[in-house]
């Protein structure tokens, strides 16, 4: 069970669990609402991709099923409410949270498992309004429950007034003289008709007092069900057997002479024969030359270090089969449901998950990045420092290197650091990793970003570490540098 409290327009999340697909009316959702909520008649509406879905609670309800169309990915969810007795239209709104729904391992077929569509709003609402009250208790039943003893027969009978006792005979009277006949009564006058009753109100006029806005022909189209969902993609059919290699191809003609470096020089702008051109070439004497920074560049030993990474991977490859990985990171459309709960992060607004975190920084993970961990400006403005808690423990040895891949805008020292693995779970474990790197205890890593406009990977050596089971963890800084980092792997071999 989900529960949430909301709270003027805001919602806010008071218990979480993870969410599969595939489920058919087993997810509940509870809300608790502030006392301004109370009066409404509230709905709670879900958005993915290009549908929606409605769950109407009515002014009591606390309670909806989650519905069953939605699928694996992010899900969009709000509640609106309405005051019917007021008639100038108030409506009450909250801004959307993120729910993401994870891939569930359920195959099946759809033939005998259809998914029940979520009635509409409109539908909701009539069922809302035409539901009876349950039917009272009969009188029988009532009297059993104050003390009544017996049948529904002898309860009946029980009402019967008891004969009166037998009185003493009197004495016969004389005979009366016989009364005379009396006389007729008049014909009462005829009753009155009633008042007609009047017309109940119409199906789009009970929509309108219930908030609807718009025309009836605008109603009646929106009584329209949404188009279905496309349907499961069928499985890809077995490999055919390999082909016969075919005839190599004749020798292609010689490619045409390539334009000389003075001819585009002067396609750039260089105006000048070409011994001019070659004459400019020269450099002139180094003196009194401004200092140019370089500080945004690798060094040559730097540069170096990246050759002989690229020959340690390279031969690594080559021998793959003794090669595997330990990957904390990896940016991809899943990202979010594959790491959302096992990274964590520390910023000015304290410790959050990696799916929490990104509800209120949007281009920290996204689809525009590809789903890399991106040190942005548009949420972190200037030099904002944000750090990254990896949960998930990995047990090193001194053989091992930390792979990144990564773009970085300028070349600058970087805070990396292993801390030893703890009982801890959660927010909890994330409070500890922080608060181990603040104290000093952590094992901090000798590593630099290398300035880079496209994505590169470098290794990390582990050579100075001692074994054992840590966690890693590192910040980010949206100044020069603003890093965006694709995957974190420890690679043994």
């Amino acid at each position: 069970m989900l529960k949430f409290l909301v709270r003027q327009q805001k919602i806010e999340i008071l218990e979480r669990e993870i969410i599969a697909s595939d489920q058919i009316a087993f997810v509940t959702l509870k809300f608790t609402f502030d006392g301004d909520w109370k009066k409404f008649h509230k709905v709670v509406q879900f958005t993915q991709c290009d549908e929606t879905y409605n769950r109407v609670l009515g002014t009591d309800g606390l309670s909806c099923l989650l519905p069953a169309e939605l699928h694996a990915g992010a899900v969009k969810m709000s509640v609106f409410g309405y005051d019917a007795e007021n008639t100038e239209g108030l409506r009450a709104t909250t801004v959307p949270i993120t729910l993401n729904i994870r891939q569930s391992g359920f195959v099946g077929d759809d033939d005998n498992s259809p998914i029940p569509p979520t009635p509409d709003l409109y539908t909701q609402l009539l069922q809302k309004i035409s539901e009876k009250g349950k039917d009272g208790k009969s009188a029988y039943q009532i009297a059993t429950e104050n003390g009544f003893v017996g049948t529904e027969t002898e309860w009946l009978e029980s009402l019967r007034g008891s004969d009166g006792r037998d009185g003493v005979d009197g004495k016969d009277g004389a005979d009366g003289a016989p009364g005379q006949d009396g006389i007729d009564g008049q014909n009462g006058a005829n009753g009155q008709d009633g008042v007609n009753g009047s017309d109940g109100k119409s199906a789009y006029e009970i929509a309108v007092a219930n908030g609807f806005i718009g025309t009836e022909s605008e109603w009646l189209e929106s009584l329209k069900g949404s188009d279905g969902r496309d349907g499961v993609d069928g499985k890809d059919g077995a490999d055919g057997l390999p082909g016969k290699d075919g005839i190599d191809g004749e020798p292609g003609a010689d490619g045409t002479d390539g334009k000389s470096a003075y001819i585009i020089a002067v396609e750039h702008g260089f105006t000048g024969t070409e011994a001019e051109w070659l004459a400019s070439l020269k450099g002139t004497d180094g003196k009194d030359t401004p200092e140019v920074d370089l500080s945004n560049y690798a060094t040559k030993d730097e540069l170096q270090k990246i050759e002989e990474n690229a020959v340690y991977l390279e031969n690594l490859i080559k021998n793959s089969t003794s090669v595997s990985y330990t990957v904390l990171f990896e940016a991809s459309a899943d990202a979010l449901t594959d790491y959302g709960e096992n990274i964590y992060t520390y910023y000015n607004d304290g410790y959050r998950s990696l799916v929490g975190f990104v509800e209120s920084y949007s281009h920290f993970c996204c689809a525009e990045n590809d789903f890399a961990l991106y040190f942005n400006q548009n949420d972190f403005s200037w030099a904002g420092s944000v750090f990254v808690l990896c949960l998930t423990p990995v047990v090193l040895t001194s053989s091992m290197h930390l792979i990144l891949s990564y773009t970085v805008g300028a070349s600058q020292e970087a805070e990396f650091y292993l801390v030893k693995k703890i009982d801890k779970t959660g927010s909890e474990l994330a409070q500890y990793i922080y608060e181990e790197v603040q104290a000093g205890n952590a094992v901090a890593l000798s590593f630099k970003w290398l300035y880079s406009d496209t994505f590169i990977s470098v290794m990390q050596s582990l050579e100075n570490v001692p074994d054992g089971e840590y966690y890693l963890a590192f910040k980010g800084t949206s100044d020069n540098s603003h890093p965006m980092i694709k995957s974190i792997k420890f690679m043994k071999g």
